[in-house]
């Protein structure tokens, strides 16, 4: 008889749950680091981990996990893992396994799993669920007991992803999710599919995100807006790019700059030439002392748009923390060319000439 193998807390979770990134500079408030490792650390509490586990049965049951509590699979190969019929838990997570088998039996108040960097995974609905999310995911079969216990499946980046239904004994009759029909969608954005049962049928669609970040999908918009529908709706990147600049620079206003960064850069992959993006992450990098990126952002930005003086401004404030006084010059020279009568820009000129004539003179 294969022992029971009992939950066990593991560290280093990943936290997809928290807003803010891990610091990377030391220009974080001490308030801000304490707020990031307690939501880690609410993070980590909230999953109970089966890591590492190989050529093992685990059995997991309402003892293990309360319904307040994710189970997070992970790391495992060969092993089968049972969620019993009277468990009661968040969510499911599936990281990082090859070759297992889960079958979830009880119910996921959520109603989400996620399957996430695995290869020869199966997955066994014995109970309803509204939504799988596969990503990254290479031969992962999903298999429900009823056709109704199917809600949604959701998948980018991954191969081979198939459906099945009915007992288990059935589970050789798969159905194909990723074909190569289906179209690769908007160059900007990693492809996105939903498959649903449509009027009794697997319909896989690619995912549109509107412009509200809502998801839904070429049919659903045209049977909502008939004739209405344009191109904007269908293309909704510029706008989405306008919210993440706007999260942006919300997070900026308070302070957490690592987080604005991840905003703008998201702005930056809808929108590669959307310029306040740029220029604004640019001004989080010289607040988290990244100078070589700063100057970088600046740079791409005038490329961009040669008369943005914001641009020019933090061009030269990234040259003038890294000492290169005489292209610190030069830039705010530019933003002034532009804006005259830039307070600042004059400030910053005055200090940075101040600046090269004592290196000049400290110089042999």
């Amino acid at each position: 008889v294969t022992p029971r193998v009992r939950a066990r807390m593991t560290d280093g979770e990943r936290g997809r749950v928290v807003d803010e990134p891990t610091p990377t500079s030391t220009s974080l408030t001490p308030a801000d680091l304490k707020n990031i490792a307690q939501g880690l650390g609410q993070e980590r509490e909230r999953r109970v981990a089966y890591a590492d586990h190989v050529d093992q049965r685990v059995i997991i049951t309402a003892a293990d996990v309360d319904a307040k509590r994710a189970i997070h699979i992970k790391a495992s190969t060969r092993s089968a893992f049972v969620i019993e019929s009277d468990v009661k838990c968040a969510k499911v997570f599936v990281e990082g396994c090859s070759d297992c088998a889960v079958t979830v039996k009880g119910a996921v108040l959520s109603e989400h799993v996620e399957v996430w960097e695995c290869q020869g995974v199966r997955v066994r609905y014995d109970a309803p669920v509204g939504t799988t999310q596969v990503d990254q995911s290479r031969d992962v079969v999903l298999s429900f007991a009823e056709r109704g216990f199917l809600g949604a499946v959701v998948f980018a980046t991954s191969v081979d992803i198939r459906v099945s239904f009915g007992a288990e004994s059935n589970g050789a009759e798969y159905e194909r999710l990723d074909h190569d029909s289906l179209a690769p969608g908007d160059h900007r954005e990693i492809p996105q599919f939903i498959t649903r049962i449509v009027d009794g049928a697997l319909l896989t669609e690619r995912l549109i995100r509107g412009k509200d970040e809502y998801p839904t999908t070429e049919r659903e918009l045209r049977a909502a807006l008939g004739d209405e529908l344009t191109d904007d709706h269908l293309d909704t990147a510029p706008a989405r790019a306008e919210l993440r600049k706007d999260k942006g620079n919300a997070a900026f206003k308070d302070g957490i700059f690592a987080q604005a960064v991840v905003h703008y850069t998201e702005a930056l992959e809808l929108d590669p030439t959307h310029v306040v993006a740029l220029c604004n992450r640019a001004q989080c990098f010289l607040k988290l002392g990244e100078h070589e990126k700063a100057l970088s952002d600046a740079d791409a930005c005038i490329a961009i748009k040669h008369d943005y003086v914001k641009a020019h401004f933090r061009k030269g404030l990234a040259l003038h923390a890294m000492r290169r006084f005489p292209h610190a010059i030069q830039a705010f020279e530019c933003a002034l060319a532009f804006d005259p009568a830039n307070i600042q820009a004059k400030d910053a000129l005055r200090l940075a000439e101040v600046q090269a004539q004592r290196a000049a003179a400290r110089a042999p």
